[in-house]
This record gives C-alpha cells, structure tokens and sequence, in this order.
C-alpha cells in the first residue's frame, strides 16, 4: 500500500479517487508542528537554532499519520508547491524521523498544480527530493515573525500600546496612516470648466472649451468664477461655429493576462465584493475539488498545452477572427516570480458551467472568463475627435467619440477599466471639416480637486504588490489580521480607515522602529527570503542581516521613557486629533493630548489628576459614515440627502432614489438624470444555499428599508453583502417576529 500526504482532506478525497486501489491518502489538515511558543525558541547566541512542538490539537492527525506510516511500502509527501507546503512535508519528515518510523520505506516528495488525474499520476512518477533552499526561506520567515513578536510585542503590551507588531501587516497599517494623513493635510483647489452644447442636423452633442481668445485651457486655468465671466462675457449664445479639425484614428484594447493571487484577489473585490480572505478560501475550495491550478501564485504564464486547449475552444465557440494568429504572451512584472507555477486558471476549457453554485460558481466564472480572454484577440475601437472654432475665432472645443467595432476578447470578459474607458463615451453624428454648428449652451461648472482615495482591500494588495512588500500567500493573511488587531477598520464602501489604535502603534513604530515600518527595508526583506528560495544567501547570513538591526532598535526602544513616548505620539497624531488646532481642555484650560490605558488611546489633560476631562477618540470611519449623512447641495436647488430608505436626490417638489452614489460620487447632472426618471438597476446576488433547508440564499443590495438577505421567507436586514457563512448564521439564528392582532 502506498500512502499520499497532502494537506486538506477534501484534496485528500477528490486524488484518492484518482489513485484508487492500493493508495491510502490522508491529510496533514495545514501545519502540524511550530515554534514552542515561548521566549529562546529562537537561539540567536547559536545559529538561530529552533526548538518545534507538535502544534495544539494535532496530536490525533500526527498518531494517523504515524500509524498509516507503518503500514505503507512507499510514503509521498505531497503538501501545497510552495514554501509553506516545502516546510509542511519536511516537518512531516522531521517527525518521523524523531520516530525512527523511516528506515527501508522510501519517501517521496511530490507536487501538482492541479488535481487533476494527470498532473497527480505525472507527479508520482517523478518525484523530487524536499528542497531545502525552500525550506531554509520558511525558517528564515518564520524566525523572522517570532523574533518581532517576542522581542517587539512586550514593548507595546507593557505601554498599552498596541497588540503586537508583524514584519509585513505594521507596513500595511503605516500604508493606510500616511494616506490618511495625506488626505487630513489634502486642501482642495478650485477650478472650473466650460461645456457646449452643440446642434448639429437636429442631433446635440457635447464638446468642452479647449483654447479661448489665443490661450489653451488647461484643468487648471479657470480657478475661479471671476476667470470664468471673463469668459462667459464674450461668449453668448447662440454661437455659429464650424468644425476646424478631425482626427480619425484606430485604437485597440489588448486582454489583460490571466490571474495571479494578488489580480484575482482585486478583481473579486470589485467585481464579486469579495474580502481578500474570502477570495482565497473560495480558490482553496476551487483547487481541491480539481477546478482550478494552484491558487497561490506570482506567475502569469500558462502552459503550452493549455494555451493549446483555449484557443481550440476559442475557434470553435467563438471563430477564427476572435483567435490571435500566435498565442498572447505575458511577462510578469513581480522580478521573484516562480515562472515554475502557472497562472491561476481553470483545470478544464470545455464549458464555463460546472456543478457548482454560490460564491464558488461565481469565482470560477470570473476564472474561466479571464483564462479564455487572455487568449483573445485585441478590442478595436474607432476614435474620433473633434475640434470646433467659432465663426469670430474666439473660442475652440473639443470633443471625443470613441465607438466599439471589434468585439474582440470583450465578447467574453470586460474589466472595469473597459467598463469606464471603452463604452462609448459620446455619440458623434457623422462630421466633416466645415460642417457648420450652433453651439446653443454654455455650461459653465464648478469642480475641486479630491484628496487621494482611502484605500480598499484590493487597491492595498495592488500598493503592497507595487512595492515588493508580501508576497501570494501573505496579502490575505495581511488584510484580515490588521481588521482583527483593530488597527484600521472599513465603512460602507469598504475603505480602510485606520484606528485610534492603528494611528498609536504607527506613531510608535515610526519613531522607534523606523526600519520595521520602512517599505524600501520591507523590500529588501522580501528580496532576501526570495534570494534564500533560489539558494543565493544562505538562512544564516540571512538571518544575522535582519538581526543586527532589529537587536539595536529594540535595545534603544527599552530605554525610552513612557511620558517621552506619549510625547512623540502627540507630535505625530496632533492635527488628527485637533484638526480645529484648539486642544485647550474645555474643564480647566489645560492642554489636551494622548492618553494610553488598557482599554486603547483616548484623550486627556494634561492637569490629571487635578483634572479628570476625557474624551473618547472618534474613529475616522464614524465621522465619514456621518458625512454621508449630511445634505449636499449640488446647485440649481437640488441636494443629495440621506433617509431612513437610504440615499436620494431631491429639488424640494420631487425625491429620487440614489443608493448607489455617495456624497462624493454624486453630481448634479447624475442628480438631474435620477429626478427625470433615470432608474438604478439592483442586481440580485446569490449567496448559496442553506444546507439547514437546501434552499438559496439572495442578496438584495436594495429594499425598503435597505439591503437584506432573504431565503425561504425569512428575511434579514444588512448593513453590505454577507459572506455564505455569515449568510446562513443571520437566516437559521432569526427571532420570528412577533405578531398582535386587535382584539
């Protein structure tokens, strides 16, 4: 009997059936050993020498596998192709070993990419020894996290400033603390514009003022309305104008490459609303019922019989005109990518549907459309712009109609770029230069320029991907764990925004661990694990680099003093706390700051205890989530409000729907186009079934008294979409509502 080890059971049950008789394969259920979790663990006096334990709870799997050792002629270690599953098998090694369970039975290292029957048997038939630079970049990681966790972690613990530190998530923290700094300091800068409305053979179009009395118009030079009467007073419609200038031109659009872990985890949270965590569990599921290559992934190459497979069926769904004359060809841009592994992309090209339902079917769905797409054939447009001088040479406008007239790999799959760049964006009768055109309005319109954006889960994953920080299988270990240390939080258009508690611990580590919060060190780190991988530095070399610099920070860290490091946080937390510059306490007249206690930052005097005024520290979050709340006037005696049935626009006579615009996305022409009777389309969403009644689950982004979840009846009100899980929890745990009739 043969014994296969892989790590999870449902991957355990989908290779058995392929191997059928005389293969028994079980699961290592993950990681079965780690660092005794205690100070020396980590020897830095003698080679970082490490001392392991049998994880908690795994003791019943390691007696299974022991056991199945026994009875097997040959053992396979087929844990996931990647560092971690690398370190799994050779812990799983280490163990029997210890047992002296490995003597005349051989062990085997393989891996797949897929669970596939033929990438499973071709695996088996070639196996490998365990790597050990792979394993050596694990320890070194692994070392790495121990080490700043007991030797960090305390220091934050004793001063109540944080729950711990982490090499890659404190970087994410900074990330989300120095954007929303940026945006704090952000003063907005007025501008304006001037719009036509032009007739032309009974149809209009519009076209925007591009040079004006010899001048160009830049974004910028209307910076106020007297700029913009100035201009307004030579302009007075109606206006005779001629067409001066077209340019013609053929643009094309190539597919984006296939998906790797960081493009998948984006494009499913702005597609799907997908947490990174989320993404991922869905892939793993994916992948372990043979759906899906390897989820884990820096890599966007396919392979050639692959590529084969998509463009026979692009050819025979689709046509010749839809297939490039060679295969598309992508380079990937991460430069420690393992060009090893493949893109993530389906098992299978035959047909998108598969037996699946639920998030799995949608994420699959994305997979397979992206796959097939990047085999495609370039989008063309037509592009046409416009120039249109005025009969008294004053005034030029301009104006682009873009048109669609190849479908190309847009016949399968648009991303949301294509969404917003390609439609057509204006609809141009046809035109020649001399035609002539009455401009009958002129629309002038104020704007401001926005502070850069919060950032989302994905627009994180993107920056940390951009700076070499993380790497496939950290961004959604990343995510959830800076949310579940409440360092940042996310409001109803799921943006980070970070916490009392996060702006704290930034502070702290910028001042006295600059190296830790550093992104061009965190690189660096990167870099060398990815260097130890590939077995150009060795895991002692490695180790001692990072260590000499992170001892010498901590030991300067011990010594500061409490009040001193209060002090350096209020230097750098000031203008978030006091954006009004008045931190005069309202009780004594003192002067107010940070305070750090057990249950998290608040503010204080400076007089306690002679004085004992406290204020609570208003997450960011909740003052956005208010903003929302409050009426804006969008001109022409329309505002964007916000009831008890969600958003609307209103002109005082009439009301209008608005649920999916905010404050800041609305505009008065949306507003108008909302109140003249322009619908919202809210697309139902399926969750997945309940396994408790067998029936699906919707999603309602939309309802009366906002969204909600509904199945069988049961109805539940949400604040956003739910994960299944959290689905069924709200569905099978709602109270009957209780009902009284009049007597």
């Amino acid at each position: 009997m043969n014994l296969l080890i892989v790590e999870s059971p449902s991957k355990a049950k989908t290779i058995e059936k392929y191997l059928g008789r005389g293969w028994r394969v079980i699961a290592s259920v993950g990681h079965v050993r780690d660092l005794v979790p205690e100070n020396g663990s980590v020897d830095t006096e003698h080679d970082f020498a490490m001392r392991w334990q049998i994880m908690p709870g795994k003791e019943k799997q390691i007696k299974l596998i022991t056991d199945e050792v026994k009875k097997a002629d040959a053992v396979y270690l087929a844990s996931d192709p990647d560092r971690e599953g690398e370190a799994i098998a050779w812990h799983i090694l280490d163990i029997l070993n210890s047992k002296k369970l490995i003597g005349k039975t051989p062990v085997y290292r393989v891996a797949f990419h897929e669970i596939t029957k033929n990438a499973v048997t071709d695996a088996i038939k070639n196996p490998r020894e365990i790597d050990s630079d792979l394993v050596d970049a694990y320890l070194v990681r692994r070392a790495l996290d121990y080490l700043i966790g007991f030797e960090i972690s305390p220091l934050l613990w004793r001063r109540n400033l944080g729950k711990s530190a982490g090499r890659v998530q404190s970087v994410a923290v900074k990330l989300v603390v120095d954007r929303e700094r940026e945006i704090e300091d952000f003063v907005p800068t007025e501008y304006w514009s001037i719009g036509a409305k032009c007739d032309f053979n009974k149809k209009s179009f519009n076209a925007g003022l591009s040079y004006f009395d010899g001048k160009k118009i830049e974004k910028m030079t209307l910076g106020n309305s007297d700029d913009v009467n100035s201009v307004l007073s030579k302009l007075k419609t109606p206006l005779c104008a001629g067409i001066s200038r077209i340019d013609k031109k053929k643009v094309s659009h190539k597919p984006s490459a296939p998906f790797t872990t960081s493009t998948l985890q984006q494009e499913a949270a702005r597609k799907l609303y997908f947490s990174s965590k989320k993404t991922m569990s869905v892939a793993q599921k994916l992948y372990e019922n043979g759906f899906i290559t390897y989820m884990r992934t820096d890599a966007t190459n396919l392979s050639a019989e692959a590529v084969g497979e998509i463009r026979n069926f692009i050819t025979r769904n689709y046509g010749d005109k839809f297939l490039p004359a060679s295969p598309n060809i992508y380079v990937t841009k991460s430069k420690n990518a393992q060009e090893a592994h493949e893109a993530i992309r389906p098992t299978h090209f035959n047909s998108a549907e598969h037996e699946l339902d639920g998030d799995e079917k949608k994420l699959y769905e994305l997979i397979w459309k992206r796959t097939i797409a990047c085999q495609m054939t370039n989008a063309e447009f037509d592009s046409v712009a416009v120039d249109i001088l005025t009969d008294d040479k004053i005034a030029t406008f301009h104006t682009v109609g873009t048109t669609r007239t190849f479908d190309g790999f847009m016949k399968v799959y648009v991303e949301d770029k294509d969404d917003n760049d390609d439609e057509e964006n204006e609809k141009l009768p046809p035109l020649s230069i001399g035609d002539k055109i009455t401009i009958s309005e002129i629309k002038p319109e104020q704007h401001f320029t926005m502070p850069p954006a919060r950032y989302t889960e994905a627009s994180l994953v993107k920056k940390l991907e951009e700076l070499g920080i993380g790497r496939p299988s950290t961004y959604a270990t990343i995510m959830s764990t800076i949310v579940d240390r409440n360092y940042v939080e996310q409001d109803r258009q799921r943006r980070f925004h970070p916490t009392s508690g996060g702006w704290v611990i930034a502070a702290y580590l910028a001042k006295y661990f600059a190296d830790l919060v550093d992104v061009n060190f965190t690189a660096k780190t990167e870099d060398t694990l990815d260097d130890v991988s590939n077995g150009k530095v060795g895991k002692i070399s490695a180790l001692n680099e990072f260590w000499d610099d992170t001892k010498q920070m901590i030991s300067g860290a011990r010594d500061v003093k409490t009040t001193d490091i209060i002090d350096e946080i209020n230097n750098f937390m000031i203008k978030h706390m006091f954006a009004d510059g008045d931190n005069k306490c309202p009780k004594c007249g003192g002067k107010l700051g940070i305070k750090l206690s057990k249950f998290g930052p608040f503010i204080g005097c400076e007089n306690y205890p002679k004085c004992d005024y406290t204020k609570r520290m208003t997450q960011t979050s909740e003052v956005a989530d208010k903003k929302q709340t409050e009426p804006k006037d969008l001109g022409d005696g329309i505002s964007f409000r916000v009831g008890r049935f969600g958003p609307y626009v209103t002109d005082g006579k009439k009301n209008a729907a608005a649920k999916k615009y905010t404050a800041d996305t609305i505009t008065l022409e949306i507003a108008k186009e909302l109140l003249a009777g322009g619908k919202q389309k809210a697309e139902t969403i399926e969750l997945g079934k309940n396994p408790a009644t067998d029936k699906m689950i919707y999603f309602y982004p939309t309802g009366r008294y906002g969204a909600y979840i509904s199945s069988n009846k049961v109805n539940v009100s949400v604040k956003e979409q739910p994960d299944l899980e959290t689905a069924i929890d709200l569905i099978n745990n709602k109270k009957p509502t209780k009902r009284f009739r009049k007597k």
